[in-house]
């Protein structure tokens, strides 16, 4: 496992790279964003020490679904290979544990977000049938939309 070092807004790793590691953050924070450094740049989740990233598509083996990014100078990530991760299991099992926590940690909170796009949908909906303005869902399924047409991109 070897560590790196990033300066601050230095990319860790970019959207459809093809993940050969995860990592493990040792100091620092990394951010995790959609079309990182572009107008449509959004903020996805920020991460700290202990915290692992990138470890999905290294399970799939598929490409990276998004940037990361240092958020400060001197942040410091464990590379943890695919061959390293697998010996986890047997060596540190207590680390795989660890690392599924945080998975599903992460999964229930997108759960959360997403009921919580379909509640704002459906109070869209009722307030539109109703012939009522409500600015505040107005503005939010806004932004909900323009995030969805960039991913049909």
């Amino acid at each position: 496992m070897e560590t790196k070092r990033f300066d601050k807004n230095e990319v860790i790793f970019r959207r459809a790279d093809l993940a050969m590691t995860m990592y493990e953050i040792e100091s620092g924070a990394v951010g995790i964003y959609a079309w990182y450094g572009t107008e449509t740049e959004t903020h996805i989740a920020t991460f700290g020490p202990g915290d692992v990233f990138g470890e999905v598509e290294l399970i799939e083996s598929c490409p990276r679904a998004a940037d990361a990014v240092a958020l400060e100078d001197g942040t410091e990530v464990r590379e943890i290979s695919r061959e390293e991760f697998a010996d986890c299991f047997q060596d540190q099992p207590e680390k795989v544990l660890a690392i599924m926590r945080q998975v599903s940690r992460r999964v229930r909170e997108t759960t959360r977000s997403y009921l919580e796009a379909c509640r704002a949908v459906c109070e869209k909906v009722e307030t539109e049938e109703r012939g009522e303005k409500d600015s505040w869902l107005s503005e939010h399924l806004s932004i909900f939309y323009k995030i969805g047409r960039l991913l049909k991109k």
